[in-house]
């Protein structure tokens, strides 16, 4: 938090009454009375009460009449549209009263004269008709709500590195923040009707919300020709006016180039000239275009000069509201200004102004101020506040600090502007929209007021380069730019160029923007399309906080990665495939809607599982070695070598002198081929009195010792597997859940795998297998495969061994609310930054938010990055209710279906009864 030195930005002011135009009424008067009367003298105190009163109201009432006078347009022109009008093209004096009686043509004023743009000069520099030379970025910013201040902090000091690193330079520098409402949606088809269904509703939803973004824009004005500098320049010969541009253009490149490294840490992109289809285009017009006309338009590079070009807009201005009319039909406008500064600045002091819920352009600039000019105007203005006591002591005291600090290099100062303007469609909705910013700025402790006499200025004050229109100019220091400017915004994720394309949905964020959702590793500005990227996703959250229904959404969403169009053509396998582990059936409608096969365990009940009857391959023979080790020591019990040899023998007696056909009832096969010593320890506690349990007959008979191997999952592009009556059976949910990991990941050909694993800490309890279970996910994206683990409870991650080491496997983990989350699970366990479990907290469990935290999106940077993002299903309807079931209507759905039956059999009249 630094002081904002409010006497600063106040005129010197002599009774009251600022001085410039006190001191011109009072000589005018004067002077007029010494060469008419002297009774004219009378009229001083009059002359002074007047001003007085008025300065009361404004301080800066007497510059934005100035500023009105010098946009006051044509009168007759003026008079004819009964506004102040700046019209888009310019015209000869041709007659036509006989049309229209009170203008001709040519008494009209064009924005031509007002657009200072001329040429291109280098791709990424245009000149000025006064020969400046302007260059602009656009920012992407920095994600600020999951963000420590301390961080925020480091950022804005060295944003104030850059700016006073320009001290006494003659270059000014703008912000500009365009909040604009757009649309954006996915195809979403995929091929499968329910998925279709699904995301037709969802962005049919988005389509009637659309989004609204923050587009952040630094440009440098650099102004080589000034005082004497601009005189001599008169003078010179064209040769030498070449040479002398030439070398403020090297001059400028080197400000490019500093400016461009320090703005890498926001995500700065340089707009400029680009070539499309044989013509040049140019961003950078592009830009200045919007802010005069209030869209985007692509704008061709031309050898006509840029000011009789871009104005292709007519302004109308009256009273306190404008009117913009282009091809794309009118809007309305208002401007606002700062009439009384916060006493103090702190990082984002503007950030509530990013979650508006209308349109604005926001201006900001900052012309540097050499460091002995700074120095005599805090001097004076302190030396004025002694003299006339017109402000408290503390604000005295606060410009010897300010001056301190100059001098020591912490800051530098500069003259500084604030234009916001809001626009709307229409009159009403306008006068709505700005009413909104003037309570959030009033609650910001900072005074606004509308733009009136000086609202003309203001808006073509928006275009860089046109300094001498900039309303309410006052002085401010570098730190205070740096927090009034701040870079902060909302990232959005990555669109498109994704390891498997596209981003896998958009989402809003509680700004109303858009964020595109994607599992994957990916990096900005890089095409990472088929690259085998980390894509694990933890999914974290409380019951009732949406895990289930966020988990089950994205079971939908992944199916558009079926279709061919989706992969590379190079790809061998273009397939996908979804697994969902389950408990308590909560996927199960999902995975049924579909098209997909449901399995569910049934303690005791055969569940049609033969591994023996896999083919005899070398992966195959491993893990059935493996998994009849883990049968034969589920109780801690251990194997000699000798013990582990004959259980090898024996499996490859079966698998390998066997035909298929003749390996049924696998387990009865292999003790069939198992030699044993005849001792009392292996009558007692053999191989055999330990696999007995696990043939036909014994215990566990049901689970893997049946006839045929119906577990068929080749051919099925979605399947679940319902876990619940034997996560919680120490004896058989470590062997089962082997069997079934094994199955799943032999799936692994080169096709898109995406696994979910609901409870994960309980598939994965047994530490016989966690190797095995941590390997695959090591793996598992070499082999273009995602892994999506979810659990409710933090603190049974931490207590199971392998479960910490899985959330570190995945890239990106997804937080939903927990009210009664523990700090030490998340922030010591999972090493949740504290900024972001605080966030975690505190989100509302029925909002249907949550929080994504994410690798690194651009090079260089060593922190995770979050967004807070809003799961919006309003528009799926009953639909809602196949994505997440109750035990209701679990109910309702058993009485429904029937095995065998297609999602076109059971779906609709299931809707019609779900509750």
């Amino acid at each position: 938090m630094v002081t904002l030195n409010k006497a600063l930005t106040r005129p010197a002011m002599l009774f009251g009454i600022p001085m410039v135009p006190l001191v011109i009424v009072s000589g005018a008067i004067i002077l007029l009375a010494i060469y008419l009367t002297k009774l004219l003298l009378l009229f001083l105190p009059v002359s002074w009460f007047v001003m007085n009163q008025m300065a009361r109201k404004d301080a800066h009432i007497f510059g934005l009449a100035f500023l009105k006078l010098k946009t006051r347009g044509n009168k007759t022109c003026n008079t004819h549209y009964g506004a102040t009008a700046f019209l888009a093209n310019d015209y000869d004096a041709v007659d036509i009263t006989e049309f229209i009686n009170t203008m001709r043509l040519n008494e009209r004023v064009t924005l031509t004269k007002h657009i200072p743009y001329s040429s291109h000069i280098h791709e990424n520099v245009i000149k000025t008709r006064g020969s400046d030379l302007i260059a602009t970025w656009e920012i992407g910013g920095t994600a600020f709500e999951c963000d420590t201040e301390e961080n925020l902090d480091i950022l804005s000091g060295q944003f104030n590195n850059l700016i006073k690193s320009f001290e006494g330079r003659p270059v000014t520098f703008y912000v500009h923040n365009i909040r604009e409402t757009y649309h954006d949606h996915f195809d979403g088809h995929s091929g499968n009707d329910f998925a279709d269904t699904v995301s037709e509703r969802y962005y049919s939803t988005i389509e009637n919300h659309p989004f609204r973004h923050n587009r952040l824009f630094f440009t440098a004005c650099y102004m080589p020709f000034v005082g004497l500098d601009k005189v001599e320049r008169k003078r010179m010969s064209d040769g030498q006016k070449q040479h002398a541009l030439d070398s403020a253009l090297k001059e400028m490149l080197e400000i490019c180039q500093t400016v461009g490294t320090s703005l890498s840490r926001f995500t700065a992109n340089q707009l400029g000239a680009y070539e499309e289809n044989g013509r040049v285009f140019s961003s950078q017009l592009s830009f200045y275009r919007r802010l005069l006309s209030g869209v985007w338009q692509k704008t061709a590079v031309t050898r006509t000069p840029f000011y009789e070009t871009l104005g292709t807009t007519d302004l109308f201005f009256t009273g306190d509201a404008g009117q913009s009319n282009n091809v794309n039909g009118k809007t309305f406008f208002r401007g606002l200004e700062v009439k009384d500064y916060a006493p103090e600045s702190f990082t984002g002091i503007m950030n509530v102004l990013l979650y508006a819920p209308c349109d604005y352009v926001i201006t900001q600039s900052f012309t540097c101020m050499a460091k002995d000019e700074a120095q005599k105007h805090i001097k004076q203005t302190a030396k004025r506040l002694r003299s006339t006591e017109d402000d408290a002591i503390s604000q005295q005291e606060d410009l010897f600090v300010a001056l301190d600090m100059l001098q020591a290099g912490h800051i530098a100062f500069g003259k500084y502007h604030f234009s916001l303007m809001v626009s709307a469609p229409g009159t009403e909705r306008l006068i709505k929209d700005t009413n909104s910013l003037i309570n959030a700025f009033t609650d910001l402790g900072i005074t606004p007021t509308l733009s009136t006499l000086s609202l003309p200025a203001a808006y073509l004050a928006q275009m860089p380069g046109v300094y001498t229109l900039r309303p309410r100019l006052v002085p401010i220091s570098s730190q205070n730019f740096a927090e009034l400017a701040s870079f902060h915004n909302f990232y959005t994720g990555k669109r498109d160029k994704n390891p498997w394309g596209e981003a896998l949905c958009v989402l809003k964020t509680p700004s109303g923007g858009a964020y595109y959702m994607n599992l994957h590793n990916s990096m900005l500005n890089k095409d990472d399309f088929n690259e085998k990227n980390l894509g694990n996703t933890s999914v974290i959250g409380t019951a009732g906080s949406g895990k289930t229904m966020l988990m089950a959404f994205i079971q939908v969403m992944m199916q558009k990665y079926r279709q061919p169009r989706s992969f590379s053509p190079q790809a061998k396998t273009q397939r996908l495939t979804t697994v969902y582990f389950d408990k308590d059936r909560g996927a199960e409608l999902n995975v049924r809607a579909l098209g997909g096969q449901y399995y569910k365990v049934k303690s005791g009940e055969p569940t049609g599982w033969n591994p023996f009857r896999l083919p005899p391959t070398k992966r195959n023979l491993n893990f059935i070695k493996k998994l009849m080790r883990i049968l034969c020591t589920r109780n801690g019990q251990t194997l000699f070598p000798r013990d582990e040899l004959r259980l090898s023998q024996a499996v490859d007696a079966v698998m390998k002198e066997l035909p298929a056909e003749h390996r049924g009832f696998g387990i009865t096969r292999l003790l069939e081929n198992l030699t044993e010593p005849p001792t009392k320890e292996a009558q007692e506690n053999g191989l055999r009195v330990r696999l007995s349990q696990w043939a036909q007959g014994g215990e566990y008979g049901w689970v893997f010792d049946n006839d045929l191997d119906t577990f068929d999952i080749g051919e099925c592009d979605n399947f679940g597997i319902d876990g619940t009556e034997f996560l919680d059976d120490a004896d058989v949910c470590a062997p089962i859940s082997f069997y079934l990991l094994y199955r799943v990941t032999s799936l692994l050909d080169g096709r898109r795998l995406v696994i979910f694993m609901d409870e994960f800490w309980k598939w994965l309890n047994d530490p016989v297998f966690s190797d095995f279970a941590f390997n695959v996910l090591k793996v598992i994206r070499k082999l273009n495969g995602v892994f999506i683990p979810g659990t409710q409870s933090p603190a049974e991650i931490l207590i199971n061994p392998i479960s910490p080491a899985v959330v570190e496997q995945c890239g990106t983990q997804i937080f939903t609310a927990n009210p009664k989350a523990d700090r030490k699970d998340y922030v010591d366990g999972l090493k949740v930054a504290p900024e972001i479990f605080d966030i975690i907290k505190n989100l509302d469990p029925l909002s249907r938010q949550f929080v994504i935290v994410k690798s690194p999106l651009k090079k260089g940077d060593l922190r995770n990055f979050a967004a807070l993002v809003t799961l919006d299903l309003s528009g799926l309807g009953t639909y809602t209710k196949v994505l997440s079931s109750s035990a209701d209507n679990l109910e309702i759905f058993d009485s429904v279906f029937q095995d065998g039956m297609k999602p076109d059999d059971w779906l609709e009249h299931y809707l019609q009864l779900a509750l």
